[in-house]
């Protein structure tokens, strides 16, 4: 089951790559992909600890990329 659930983010961590980076969100999208594969490999929960520092990266993020700034 674990494979399944790996090889599924994996797939998915790829489509939205593929998809959506030249699209306004789509490198958002991408790091609550990560950000779930994260929450759901046990060897990486110390990695925890990055995703609020993460969270504010996105929000600075798209916050720069509208035109109204």
């Amino acid at each position: 089951m674990n494979w399944i659930y790996r090889l599924t983010l994996l797939l998915v961590l790829g489509v939205v790559g593929i998809w959506g980076h030249d699209k306004e969100y789509g490198l958002w999208s991408l790091g609550f992909i990560l950000a779930a594969w994260i929450m759901q490999e046990p060897r990486l929960r110390p990695a925890l600890i990055l995703l609020p520092v993460a969270g504010l990266t996105g929000v600075v993020a798209l916050l720069w990329q509208d035109p109204w700034l």
